[in-house]
């Protein structure tokens, strides 16, 4: 109630300043008071501009002005003259492209998203090309038979890496970033380099990732040649495969420093994979790995470089000698057992029963019980095999035994639907007849 008081008096105060001046008598003498008051209303509107007038009451006027009703609140009109159409953003190049969306305050994530998806979209004719599907499928095509049989998937997969390696390119002169890593982070994955590689910063990573990918691809070609398979290279062909991988090495020394090169030995190095392939299934530690690793590195530093049939039988024999002193060596330092799991996880066949006990949902120590039956199978042969006191004919029913026996002990472990597939899949031939 006092503030209101207080309100009214502040404006009447306000109007009697008004009204004691000369200027404000002379209108009220020319005009009638109704006049007067539709000018006070018409000076005292509010501007335009939003700028607030201080509100003037003249207390005779409130009669007349209860008579008349309110002014209309002024609209405020808002003129649209640029609308945003996306067309006005696009273009056919893609720096001016680039540009546009920059300078709408476009993230550069967003702006990255945007430009692998136009790529993908604009070469994606050039990709289905490559996997040698038709154009239009009709139902009565042999389209699956005709990509099992009249494609080449190495030349399909090459054509892919090809495309890839365009929009790689692209991406990184445009924006200055890795589309393989972008992709993997939009699908949430990481790829088999990015994973090894986390102890680089991110551009040397992508750096010593593009090297590597580049003599994968160079090995490809040398392995493709005439089937693939190593064993079937000429002496020629692996001496070209050593001399690539060493060239690798150089390129990736270069890019690190030695500290990094320690940690790139123990993740990417042919020798660490396969020190992981044989210490599969053993659940082993990290000294155990480095043990198994500094033996094969030393051993590798002499030899690895040589091609067996290349050597004579002197030089073959010493090689021979150093590698019997390197498994002596890990022997004794994993100790009796722990080197027998070692030699286990060499074994393909260990790597295949482990693959097997897990598509049929079997516990998973059954795959080392079967091939602890595979190492028993096999000693109980040669033990026949070197007793002199037996006929040719015993030796023939004692394998025969071992086989039979044998059969039934992994049929009873692996049930009989395991067993039939891991026949069938030619891994149990130990087993015998």
């Amino acid at each position: 109630m006092n503030a209101e008081v207080g309100l009214r008096r502040r404006r009447f105060c306000s109007t009697e300043r008004v009204v004691k001046s000369p200027k404000f008598i002379l209108l009220l003498s020319l005009l009638n008071l109704g006049v007067a008051a539709g000018i006070l209303v018409y000076v005292f509107r509010p501007s335009p501009e939003g700028t607030e007038v201080s509100e003037l009451v003249d207390p005779s006027a409130e009669a007349v002005s209860a008579q008349e009703p309110p002014a209309a609140p002024v609209e405020k009109v808002v003129v649209v003259t640029n609308q945003f159409h996306w067309a006005q953003i696009e273009s056919e190049d893609y720096k001016t492209y680039i540009a546009r969306l920059r300078s709408i305050g476009c993230p550069e994530a967003t702006i990255r998203d945007i430009l692998i998806a136009d790529l993908d979209k604009l070469l994606a004719p050039e990709v289905a090309a490559a996997q040698g599907r038709r154009r239009e499928l009709k139902y009565w095509h042999s389209e699956e038979e005709e990509m099992l049989n009249d494609i080449d998937p190495r030349e399909a997969f090459r054509k892919q890496r090809e495309i890839d390696k365009r929009k790689q390119d692209i991406i990184r002169e445009l924006v200055n970033a890795d589309l393989f890593r972008e992709r993997m982070k939009a699908s949430g994955q990481e790829d088999y380099y990015e994973r090894r590689l986390s102890f680089l910063p991110e551009e040397r990573r992508t750096q010593v990732r593009e090297a590597l990918e580049k003599f994968d691809e160079a090995e490809r070609k040398i392995q493709d040649k005439d089937g693939g398979e190593m064993a079937a290279l000429s002496a020629a062909e692996r001496s070209k495969l050593r001399i690539l991988r060493q060239q690798r090495e150089d390129e990736i020394q270069a890019l690190i420093s030695p500290e990094e090169k320690k940690q790139y030995d123990v993740w990417l190095s042919p020798t660490a994979n396969e020190v992981r392939h044989a210490l599969y299934g053993m659940n082993a530690s990290e000294q155990e790995f480095q043990t198994v690793h500094q033996a094969r590195k030393t051993f590798e530093e002499t030899w690895g470089s040589r091609d067996p049939d290349l050597l004579d039988a002197a030089t073959r024999q010493r090689m021979e000698a150093a590698r019997g002193d390197m498994e002596g060596q890990i022997e004794q330092e994993l100790g009796p057992e722990r080197y027998a799991e070692y030699k286990r996880g060499q074994d393909d066949d260990f790597h295949m029963l482990n693959a097997l006990v897990t598509r049929f949902k079997l516990p998973r120590e059954k795959a080392a019980e079967v091939y602890g039956y595979k190492m028993v199978a096999n000693g109980y042969r040669e033990q026949v095999v070197a007793n002199t006191a037996l006929s040719a004919e015993q030796k023939v029913a004692a394998m025969k035994d071992i086989a039979e026996e044998t059969r039934k002990t992994v049929t009873a472990t692996l049930g009989s639907k395991a067993f039939n597939q891991y026949v069938r899949s030619g891994q149990a031939q130990w087993i015998g007849e």
